[in-house]
């Protein structure tokens, strides 16, 4: 009788605690497979993983973006990453008809940013820069050469002999949507002038502005060069050292990349087909939030990591040189989380 009724009180403990747990609002399953009741914090933190930073950037920021900025920033923030890359203008233009709805975009240059209208933003603040350089095939036929160009062994002035050569495959962006394709024609214009090369050289390389047979998308431009569809290619350093590919540097004169060289830069311009001219500017990157776009505060999130000292840390790992950050338009307008990544 006793051994009956401890087994009817066992049941009975056992029935407790099962209706207890289906009665737990929040169960959760741990690692090590036990079960686990949510605390309160569960719900602040379910909440802001749903937030997503979804960023619009420079096609030439793709690979430090996905592959480092994005499990760095999801890890310290907790919110998600999402990406789109292409030229800086054309990025702008879907912005500008509402195609794509970022709350973050990351530029070459403030012109693209500017294109959008005060509505849409009026602040943003630059923080890196990266030289052009000319990145090239080490299965081309003209690898030995370029190699001797890029260790020094021979003049820089053999390259742009080199380019001129009917069978050599030059691949550069479209002037017409991407600030590096800007860039790359200035660079050209003053490579002429600064390097005494003979007149009309930059013509004779480069042909017409929109030449079919050179130009490419940003994003994709790199991939056909690796795949040895071209001989050379023009590129950010950034991305050239991102790539592993090799590379020409260009002295600080022509290659947009330094800063206290903004007056030599600014006396060499393009007509674009609209009949805008774009004057030389050094190459920099800046980042700012879109208003009236899903999920500002992780907007807001990821830029200011993008200022921060972490943030600042990979991208100068990824091959770019960090300036001093640079505000342009209404510093007033600067939401505090990224104020608050701005040098005092």
């Amino acid at each position: 009788m006793k051994k009956t009724m401890m087994t009817a009180v066992g049941f009975s403990l056992l029935l407790s605690s099962v209706v207890a747990g289906c009665n737990n609002p929040n169960p959760s399953t741990s690692p090590d497979g036990e079960t686990q009741t949510s605390h309160p914090s569960s719900t602040s933190t379910t909440s802001k993983t749903s937030e997503v930073a979804n960023v619009a950037y420079a096609g030439s920021l793709q690979l430090v973006n996905d592959n480092y900025v994005k499990p760095s920033f999801e890890k310290s923030s907790g919110m998600s990453y999402q990406g789109r890359g292409g030229g800086a203008f054309g990025m702008a233009n879907l912005i500008k008809a509402k195609e794509i709805t970022p709350n973050v975009f990351e530029s070459i240059g403030t012109a693209p940013i500017a294109s959008l209208g005060s509505q849409v933003t009026d602040w943003a603040v630059g923080f890196a820069s990266s030289p052009i350089v000319i990145a090239y095939s080490q299965s081309s036929p003209y690898a030995p050469e370029l190699n001797a160009i890029a260790k020094g062994q021979k003049p820089l002035s053999d390259l742009f002999q080199l380019m001129q050569q009917p069978k050599f495959h030059l691949g550069r962006t479209n002037p017409e949507t991407d600030p590096q394709g800007q860039s790359f024609l200035i660079m050209m214009k003053l490579a002429e002038r600064e390097l005494h090369l003979a007149p009309g050289t930059a013509n004779k390389i480069l042909g017409p502005q929109d030449n079919p047979k050179q130009v490419f998308s940003e994003e994709g431009i790199l991939s056909r060069l690796q795949a040895g569809q071209l001989d050379a290619s023009s590129a950010y350093m950034s991305e050239a050292i991102q790539r592993h590919l090799p590379f020409i540097k260009l002295p600080n004169t022509i290659n947009l990349g330094d800063p206290a060289k903004k007056s030599l830069y600014a006396t060499e311009q393009i007509q674009l087909s609209s009949g805008k001219t774009v004057k030389g500017s050094p190459i920099e990157i800046y980042v700012t939030t879109i208003s009236g776009t899903p999920n500002p505060k992780a907007g807001e999130a990821f830029a200011a990591f993008v200022l921060s000292k972490q943030g600042q840390q990979i991208y100068k790992d990824n091959g770019y040189n960090l300036t001093p950050m640079l505000i342009w338009g209404n510093k007033s307008h600067i939401p505090f989380a990224v104020a608050s990544e701005l040098p005092k």
